[in-house]
């Protein structure tokens, strides 16, 4: 496991190291943070996901943006989380903070619920990711059913065979790698149809 750790810099604020790489921007963390939620535009739900906490900086103007905005943060190393609570002690009861050591393990937790339940917006901030890329990835692929597995798990009560798609499974899946699989499947004609209507819209 890399290890973390931590450096002042001249704002007296904390930023988080993972061997030896920095997790956030160590000269403007702030407003390095700021640009990246000013990129979002506009948010909509209600509740977001974003996966990796990092030094946490883009975390907190996340939550500076919109008060009643509900934040998840997917973190796989919990050595961050007394860092960012001890710096962010205003997000205590704002900010939920699910650790998360394998990807099979997002599909039966309750955040992951939440997300199917209300449709909620899944974010990443690839600058905190450090030497966890490609964890991370897997985790986002995961969170927006565009991995195998999380094609599996909500198609599953269409017992579709989806062989074909384990072919493709170190890219992010789209709308045009599904169809195929619909459309070969025993699905009934009218959910295909949705699928080939959305399959159109996409192109």
């Amino acid at each position: 496991m890399s290890m973390i750790t931590f450096s002042e810099n001249h704002e007296s604020t904390l930023v988080a190291f993972e061997s030896g790489e920095a997790l956030a921007s160590l000269r403007d963390p702030r407003g390095e943070a700021l640009k990246w939620v000013y990129s979002l535009g506009a948010i909509p739900t209600s509740h977001v996901v974003v996966v990796g906490l990092g030094s946490g900086f883009h975390i907190a103007a996340l939550a500076d943006l919109d008060p009643t905005l509900k934040i998840t943060v997917v973190e796989s190393r919990e050595s961050l989380i007394p860092v960012f609570r001890s710096q962010f002690p205003e997000l205590q009861d704002r900010i939920e903070i699910a650790v998360v050591q394998n990807v099979q393990d997002i599909y039966k937790a309750d955040f992951f619920q939440e997300i199917l339940s209300s449709r909620s917006y899944v974010l990443s901030f690839n600058e905190c990711w450090g030497q966890n890329t490609q964890f991370f990835s897997e985790v986002f692929a995961a969170l927006t059913g565009r991995s195998v597995e999380s094609v599996k798990y909500h198609f599953e009560e269409f017992n579709i065979n989806i062989k074909a798609l384990y072919l493709e499974q170190n890219k992010l899946l789209s709308l045009k790698d599904l169809v195929p699989v619909v459309e070969a499947s025993v699905m009934p004609e009218n959910k295909k149809q949705i699928f080939r209507l959305l399959g159109e819209l996409v192109k």
